[in-house]
């Protein structure tokens, strides 16, 4: 076993879900208030049906050491790795889903992407994904040129190098991180997916419509979570606060009904819904950025995470070990930005405050002239 598994060794929790717990003698906060995070974070499975996974036929890349979650969260993939003292960097995020962080290319090279394994449920103090030696991990990339069924995709040798790819084309890459863990009867089903936006201006207009349309569905994937896009959304959309944004769950292409479905902001608030028969749930994005207004960026980049969760009575033998019920998680995370109505909000308020001064100023002013009384000279002849 490489240094690397030993660093990021896990285990998942008892309770069926993709879970992890810290190395011994190392403890993380995942938080940023005491509990309140597991606590919003808690949910049960739904039942729902759907096609039985696929035993023993896993790609020839497929590690025998998967990555672990942690306690009460799930394992998802971000455009930024976790800073020391929690937070994130900032990616250069469109489209509601990821821009990925730009890594070498340069003159003459080809751009790349990279994505961070990270697990935890609050999008500001997730932490590294680290591995479980009893899972098993595959993870596949669908760029706008390669065939529905996606790329095999290596693993990343440390948790904090994260997953890098190629971008050579312009349109939506998807990367899916499938994990798979017997734990007694149960199997568990995890499936972090993340969608990078490739897009330039003055590229080349027939290949940014054909990633515009490209499908943006992986038929294969034992659950999904994919972001429905907005009326006449473009290539450089971006979603802001205030918005409606509807999801989609599906299950191996097919919608998935009566999954558990949890929206988390960037500061850690929660809404949770059930998908409908069309496995489609929505969420408004609520405003959640209340900087000084020294402070305010009308671009600053809020990260959304959403953990859908569903149970199922199927049976039949993974790895050679039988089952009885199976149980799936699926997460995607995305950005947002302010809406300008908040910026406006502000500036109409410096505007009127600016008013105010400037009319109370000229008052005083004037107030104080009135009252200054005219001078007059008086003499007095003494001679007289």
């Amino acid at each position: 076993m490489s240094p690397c598994v030993i660093a990021m060794l896990a285990t998942l929790s008892m309770n069926g879900y993709c879970q992890y717990s810290p190395a011994p003698g190392k403890q993380l906060e995942l938080g940023g208030r005491p509990g309140a995070a597991m606590d919003r974070a808690a949910a049960s499975g739904a039942p729902a049906g759907g096609g039985r996974p696929e035993a023993g036929n896993h790609r020839s890349n497929a590690r025998s050491d998967g990555m672990g979650m942690h306690s009460g969260g799930a394992i998802w993939l971000s455009d930024a790795p976790p800073m020391r003292g929690g937070g994130s960097r900032s990616g250069n995020a469109r489209g509601g889903g990821m821009g990925g962080m730009n890594m070498g290319g340069g003159y003459g090279g080809r751009a790349m992407k990279r994505l961070w394994p990270r697990a935890g449920n609050d999008p500001q103090k997730s932490s590294f994904a680290r591995e479980d030696a009893q899972a098993s991990t595959e993870i596949l990339l669908v760029t706008p040129s390669s065939t529905p069924e996606g790329e095999p995709l290596p693993a990343p040798a440390e948790s904090h190098t994260g997953i890098a790819f190629e971008v050579p084309a312009q349109g939506y890459y998807r990367v899916y991180l499938t994990t798979r863990k017997l734990q007694g009867k149960i199997l568990n089903v995890c499936v972090a997916k993340a969608e990078v936006a490739n897009f330039g201006h003055g590229g080349d207009e027939e290949e940014q419509a054909r990633g515009m349309q490209a499908p943006r569905i992986l038929e294969s994937a034992p659950i999904e979570i994919v972001r429905e896009r907005q009326p006449n959304e473009k290539m450089f959309f971006q979603l802001k606060s205030g918005d409606e944004q509807p999801f989609v769950i599906l299950q191996k292409g097919l919608p998935l009904p009566s999954a558990r479905v949890r929206f988390v902001s960037h500061q850690g608030w929660s809404r949770e819904a059930v998908s409908d028969e069309q496995g489609r749930v929505s969420f408004q994005v609520i405003r959640d950025y209340f900087p000084p207004w020294g402070e305010f960026q009308k671009r600053f980049k809020a990260t959304y995470l959403v953990i859908a969760e569903a149970n199922a009575a199927e049976s039949g033998n993974y790895q050679g070990q039988p089952y009885t019920s199976v149980r799936y998680q699926a997460t995607l995370s995305g950005s947002y930005q302010p809406s300008p109505s908040d910026y406006m909000s502000y500036a109409w308020g410096l505007g009127i405050g600016l008013l105010i001064f400037l009319f109370s100023g000229v008052a005083v002013y004037l107030y104080r002239r009135r009252r200054v009384k005219p001078f007059v000279e008086v003499r007095f002849d003494e001679a007289k």
